[in-house]
């Protein structure tokens, strides 16, 4: 099961709420898992379209909490490609003209009918917007898995739809980008903190600690490498610098030999030959008597500078 879908089955396990909060995560399944038929006699049905049987077990318990059903609605399965399901759940034109009629989209037209039109309701609650948050994520959303990387998005079948979940996003202190895919409009979050935030404003409490352990893991591991790769850079600026204090050494040796070098650098001279991937400070314990790291380091770059000097000798 991908991260997606277990935070979807989590979603789809809260406990019932209260009557607003109902009607307002109805409003982000119709907004983002329906489909609308509308008939000659300016009748309209309304069926729910998932993938996922959690979402459409969702989707009838919100249904049935909503009120008195005037039908019962129909399940049907379909098998589609790679042998993959999909779920219908279709409402009577009584069901989905009262459902339509909470949500603001079904509006008298002054002929003793009614007509279809966007909403235009604000939902001025706190926990109405969090649950039409997880309604639009059961329907239409997708979360990456944030072990590999942070990436949220839904995708609608139009820019109204879209913008809409943008603006209750932003009522709810997420900031979200907009962009279209194919003939669709996508709202993404890609951003850690704000995916983190958007798990507690829809409930999904087991997928925030999932998703916090996560960023904790990689966190660590991406520290553990950074120390990993700045020990091995040392290293092998330790062992480059070795390679040439023992060269310089040597030319020494052969122009005028460690014997008529002052004692405190031959000691030091024949140390680093003897131990040529030790540390300056290691080398400077091993001297009798016992030299700093500094100390060390002044006396190889007399060795250096006196190595400079001397003529390449040639065969």
């Amino acid at each position: 099961m991908s991260y997606s879908a277990r935070v979807k089955a989590e979603l789809a396990t809260l406990s019932a709420q209260k009557r607003c909060c109902v009607n307002a995560e109805l409003g982000g399944l119709i907004f983002g898992a329906s489909v609308m038929t509308l008939s000659g006699t300016r009748q309209v049905s309304l069926s729910f379209r998932t993938d996922d049987a959690a979402v459409m077990r969702r989707a009838l318990k919100l249904f049935n909490a909503s009120g008195p059903a005037h039908a019962r609605p129909r399940l049907l399965l379909q098998t589609r490609t790679a042998g993959r399901r999909q779920y219908l759940l279709q409402l009577s034109q009584e069901d989905t003209h009262r459902l339509l009629r909470e949500q603001g989209m079904l509006r008298p037209d002054g002929e003793g009918g009614e007509r279809f039109c966007a909403p235009r309701r604000v939902m001025r609650r706190h926990c109405c917007r969090r649950a039409y948050l997880r309604g639009s994520f059961l329907a239409c959303g997708y979360m990456a898995d944030p072990r590999r990387r942070y990436h949220a998005e839904w995708v609608f079948q139009d820019a109204a739809r879209a913008s809409r979940l943008k603006r209750v996003l932003s009522q709810c202190g997420l900031t979200a980008g907009l962009t279209s895919r194919r003939d669709r409009s996508v709202v993404y979050i890609r951003d850690g903190d704000r995916l983190a935030e958007l798990l507690k404003l829809m409930g999904a409490s087991l997928s925030v600690l999932s998703m916090e352990n996560s960023r904790a893991e990689k966190s660590l591991r991406e520290i553990t490498n950074r120390a990993t790769n700045c020990d091995h850079a040392n290293l092998k600026r330790q062992l480059s610098a070795s390679a040439g204090q023992v060269l310089a050494i040597e030319r020494i040796s052969r122009h005028m030999g460690l014997n008529a070098l002052p004692q405190r650098l031959e000691a030091l001279a024949r140390m680093r030959l003897a131990q040529p991937d030790a540390s300056l400070a290691d080398l400077g314990g091993m001297l009798d008597p016992e030299l700093s790291k500094s100390g060390v380091q002044h006396r190889m770059q007399e060795l250096m500078k006196l190595s400079q000097t001397l003529p390449d000798m040639t065969t």
